[in-house]
């Protein structure tokens, strides 16, 4: 009898807990008693062409230790975590950071260890990035609770909770564009009656943390740098006139746009660090309208107006008619 009355204690345990979750719980709860992430904001309207960012490696400065089977393992999961909502967020080419290192071995500039914004610009010019993506994992916890009511009912919970930081810094001046953070927390939930049912062991958890927590500031980063104009560059002086610049199909930047060419001047370096912070402001040499694409990292554009192009010199979107083609 006392036994009976126990069983029944923890069942009605069991239906007490399940009947305490509010409607927008019970939507989010899968049939396996994990929480389903939240559906991501409505994305904002994007401007002009896609911008060619690169993505480096982030930093794990939350001491969680090894998780995932190797110590950088964290930081990669977050990197590869934003490299998915960038590309998603339809607003950049994403240069992953194999493709960055690759490009550094060709020219002879190798590598060891993190690709740092500084080391990445190097290759930015020959890729033609804009920007450079970097990041920190600066808080990341997991852990769980358990209740119950002796052998016959018992409950789990897992818990994982992230902070990401994320930067995105010019590629050529090394302004910051875009400095945000984010934080995410996934929970797993199981129960077990009189030994039957299994405790949960999700090990994906602390991966829907770091996505919930990068997601939850994607559109902030979006709107900041899509807010910043874009820029490319003469790639090569041709013949018969034909100048090209590294821009193709893959930014978005339609047959017919015009385009202003400006020449770069001098580079102005910060007198403390030694750092490139930008250029002294060069001369209009002149006007350029896009006549094909020929790949999706080059396009060959004639003149509409000036002469003297140089390799290097900066390209951008031309705001009377180029920008309302583009969008």
């Amino acid at each position: 009898m006392f036994k009976r009355t126990l069983l029944c204690a923890a069942f009605a345990m069991g239906c007490a807990g399940s009947n305490s979750n509010t409607k927008s719980d019970e939507k989010a709860c899968c049939a396996e008693g994990q929480t389903a992430e939240a559906a991501p904001p409505a994305a904002p309207k994007l401007h002009g062409p896609k911008k060619r960012i690169g993505i480096v490696d982030f930093d794990d400065a939350s001491h969680h230790g090894y998780w995932g089977g190797s110590r950088n393992a964290l930081a990669e999961a977050a990197r590869d975590v934003a490299t998915e909502a960038l590309v998603k967020s339809g607003a950049f080419v994403v240069i992953e950071r194999e493709q960055i290192a690759q490009i550094l071995k060709e020219q002879g500039l190798g590598m060891t260890g993190a690709i740092s914004p500084q080391t990445a610009a190097k290759a930015g010019k020959l890729m033609g990035l804009q920007a450079i993506v970097t990041g920190k994992i600066t808080d990341f916890d997991e852990s769980q609770k358990t209740g119950g009511f002796g052998g016959y009912y018992q409950s789990h919970e897992r818990i994982a909770t992230a902070r990401v930081s994320l930067r995105m810094v010019d590629a050529t001046s090394g302004e910051i564009w875009v400095a945000e953070s984010g934080e995410g927390k996934s929970t797993s939930k199981s129960e077990t009656v009189m030994g039957g049912g299994s405790q949960n062991n999700d090990q994906t958890i602390g991966k829907k943390a770091l996505y919930q927590a990068i997601s939850n500031m994607m559109n902030k980063v979006v709107a900041k740098a899509d807010s910043k104009p874009w820029a490319g560059s003469v790639a090569k002086v041709g013949k018969a006139g034909k100048i090209y610049i590294t821009a193709g199909s893959d930014i978005n930047l339609p047959v017919g746009a015009t385009l202003t060419v400006r020449r770069l001047g001098d580079e102005i370096t910060d007198p403390s660090t030694g750092a490139i912070i930008g250029h002294e402001l060069g001369k209009t040499v002149g006007h350029l309208q896009i006549a094909d694409h020929l790949n999706e990292k080059l396009s060959v554009c004639i003149s509409t107006q000036g002469a003297g192009y140089s390799m290097g010199d900066m390209v951008t979107l031309d705001a009377s008619k180029g920008a309302a083609d583009a969008e």
